[in-house]
Parts: C-alpha cells; sequence; structure tokens
C-alpha cells in the first residue's frame, strides 16, 4: 500500500505531533507499505530527505513567529498534485488543517482518494500567543470542524479531545487511536538507569520531572512556582526536558523565585536516553490546559512514575485522580504544589500509583496504533469514493500556486 501524509514538522523539527508521525511512518514502512511525508522544510528552501525508508518531500516554508523551529510550509494545489501523481497514494493521511491539509483535502474530492486526518490540537491554545483571543479560538473551532467534515475518516486520540469536537459539530466518520508508546521499552527494570545520573549530572532526590517544549502553552511557570511553594517544606529538584523560545522567561523566573539551583534545564535529551531518566526520577509533572493525550504522561505512566497533572484536556482520561497519580485544578500552584508533596512523602502510595500507571499505559502500546491505523488504511483504500467539486475550487483559488 501507498501511504502520502502530510504534517506541519518532520524531525530535525521536534515536538509531539512530529515524533508520532515519524514513528508512525516508519511502522508502516518496517511493514512493508511505501510511505512519503510532505512537510515544510527545516531550511526554508524545498529539498527530498529519506528517514528510514521513509521518503521525505521538504515544502517551501516561512518563519514561524510563535516557534521559531517549528517553519510554516506553504504550497500551492499544483505542486501537491505533482507529489500525488509522482507516489500514486492508495491513501492519505493529514496530521495538520492548514495549507498541507487543505491541498490533500482539495485533492482528496477531485481525485477520489480518500482522506484520513488525525487532528492534533485543541483551538484554544491560540489563547497563549494572542490578546484577546476568544474571537479567533471560535473562529479556528470553526474551521477546524469544517475541514474535518470534510474528510473521509477523522482520527482523535483520546475520547475527551473527541468529545471537544463534537461540541463543535463535528459529523464525519471517526476512530479514536491513541498515539502510543513503546511500553516494554518504557518499563525497565530497577538499577537500569544506570550512568544518566552521571551524563546529565542530576541532583540529589527527589526529582521532579517534565517533558515537552519549552513553550507558553505548556504552562510550565505553574511547575517552578509550585515548586517555590513545595520547597517551604521539603528538598526537591525540577528537571526540565525539552528546549523551546521560551527558555529565557523560564529561567529568569527560576532566578526571580531564588530556585537557579532547583530547576535544571536538561535541554534536548536523546530517546534511547529518556526510559533510564523517567527511571531516575520520582514524579511526574505537567500544567498544561490543552493536552489531546500527552506523550510524555504516556511514558511516565509506562515507566511506573506517578503522575501529578491538572483538570483539563485529556489528562485526567489518561492518569484518572487516585490511580496513577493526582489531579489538581488548572492554574494553581499552591495545589500542585500539595499534591506533589503528598506523593513525594509517601513511597508507598507513589510505588502503589506507578504500578497502576503500568497497567494504564498497556491499552496504549504503539503496536496496537500501528495495528488501527494499518487496518484503517487498508479498509478505506478498498472503500469507493465518488469524486467530489473542491469546496475551496470558488472561495479560495489557491493564492500560492505557482
Amino acid at each position: 500500500m501507498r501511504i502520502l501524509m502530510a504534517s506541519h514538522g518532520y524531525p530535525p523539527t521536534l515536538s509531539g505531533v512530529t515524533l508520532v508521525v515519524q514513528k508512525l511512518a516508519r511502522a508502516m514502512v518496517a511493514r512493508g507499505h511505501e510511505v512519503t511525508v510532505v512537510t515544510a522544510s527545516d531550511r526554508g528552501e524545498p529539498y527530498s530527505d529519506e528517514d528510514e525508508g521513509v521518503h521525505i518531500e521538504r515544502v517551501h516554508s516561512i518563519p514561524n513567529p510563535f516557534w521559531r523551529e517549528g517553519r510554516i510550509p506553504l504550497i500551492g494545489l499544483r505542486p501537491m498534485q505533482e507529489i500525488v501523481a509522482r507516489t500514486q497514494p492508495d491513501v492519505l493521511h493529514t496530521h495538520e488543517t492548514a495549507c498541507l491539509g487543505l491541498q490533500l483535502m482539495r485533492i482528496s474530492r477531485r481525485e477520489g482518494i480518500p482522506l484520513v486526518a488525525t487532528c492534533h490540537y485543541l483551538p484554544r491554545f491560540v489563547a497563549f500567543y494572542l490578546v484577546n483571543a476568544r474571537p479567533l479560538c471560535w473562529i479556528l473551532s470553526f474551521y477546524s470542524t469544517w475541514f474535518l467534515n470534510r474528510c473521509t475518516h477523522v482520527v482523535f486520540v483520546t475520547k475527551a479531545h473527541h468529545r471537544a469536537f463534537q461540541e463543535f459539530g463535528l459529523k464525519a466518520p471517526t476512530t479514536i487511536i491513541s498515539n502510543g508508546v513503546n511500553t516494554a521499552r518504557y518499563h525497565l527494570p530497577e538499577g537500569s538507569d544506570e550512568g544518566v545520573e552521571e551524563a546529565y549530572r542530576l541532583p540529589p532526590r527527589p526529582r521532579i520531572l517534565f517533558v515537552g517544549r519549552l513553550a507558553r502553552d505548556k504552562e510550565i511557570p505553574i511547575l517552578i512556582q509550585a515548586l517555590a511553594h513545595l520547597r517551604a517544606q521539603m528538598e526537591a529538584h525540577l528537571l526540565l526536558v525539552g528546549r523551546g523560545d521560551f527558555r529565557p522567561h523560564l529561567e529568569a523566573l527560576s532566578a526571580e523565585l531564588g530556585l537557579k539551583e532547583a530547576v535544571h534545564f536538561l535541554g534536548y535529551v536523546p530517546e534511547r536516553d529518556m526510559p533510564a531518566l523517567y527511571r531516575a526520577v520520582d514524579l511526574f509533572a505537567i500544567a498544561s490546559t490543552v493536552e489531546v493525550q500527552s506523550l510524555p504522561t504516556l511514558q511516565a505512566l509506562a515507566s511506573g512514575v506517578p503522575v501529578v497533572a491538572v483538570e483539563a484536556g485529556a489528562l485526567p482520561e489518561i492518569s484518572p485522580h487516585g490511580q496513577s497519580g493526582l489531579i489538581v485544578p488548572p492554574k494553581d500552584p499552591v495545589a500542585m504544589a500539595s499534591a506533589m508533596r503528598t506523593l513525594l512523602s509517601d513511597p508507598a502510595l507513589a510505588a502503589q500509583m506507578g504500578r497502576r500507571g503500568r497497567e494504564l499505559a498497556q491499552p496504549h502500546d504503539e503496536e496496537r496504533t500501528f495495528d488501527a491505523y494499518e487496518a484503517l488504511y487498508r479498509r478505506l483504500a478498498t472503500q469507493p469514493m465518488v469524486r467530489k467539486a473542491s469546496p475551496l475550487r470558488r472561495i479560495w483559488p489557491s493564492p500560492f500556486a505557482r
């Protein structure tokens, strides 16, 4: 089977979405399928690339004012049609709903090729980057639902995410497929973290871990403020894994709160070291209110690390309160600190929740994810489709076409 995917980015650009697209593309190639990924060029100018058998078409891109690493892809209908004609896909699969997704939607309707869309975001995330963003959130919700309703099939990664779009008016056929985690790889035995402490110069325990982009929408200041409250009663250190444009602000906040020696910026950590790093911490914490699933939280669960998360997005669904960790109100560093203290002060409770977390992670094993997508691709590829006129032909004649 030939599969054409579209994604706003692909490694070396790092985000939860780019890593999900990479592992799915590689898995489909390993299963004998031909996979092409259309994505933004990390250099700006177009070029072709290969990644473990995945063919990558990196198209023209422009700078993203809100995320320096995540450039914005731009491609016209004709160049996208040329890629489709060259690759002859049986299925189109978009992981974004902007320029790349729009062009694939037009081609899908014109050529009768099934289009799968995996939704990876909640529209309200834009509120973290714009003043008076409520009207734009509404417009983005309307647009996203309009786009998804014109796809052959839509994939959501959690029930909570699906419900949010049903409230917006989603009518398209849907399936829930987890982004997946390698549960065997992250379920390491005791003592398997040897060498990680020295390699990353980890501070004394207890250690609290956050993994993700250092970006405004991740609400990392809440974690730093919570650490300030926590350290008034007990010693603890916060490890931040990831890179991003928000790091200078976080460093300044840490210094302002007298936490310069307690907040540790580990930067980018290769995936090969991540399972051992999870084993070397006592707690995973996340304060983001726009998570549709959260791969790092799944990794923490699979590693047997208890979680403190906020009651927002899909976090209570994947890590229920009182089972694999504790859920606290959003934007409340005092409540976050209290939950951290509860788990760090009670090793037996933390261990019990860690064991439950491993059980909850099992249904998210990535082989199940790959099986579900492969079955969906096969089913859609054998389904006859009626060609339809593109809904954009009259209202938007592709301003980026060359």
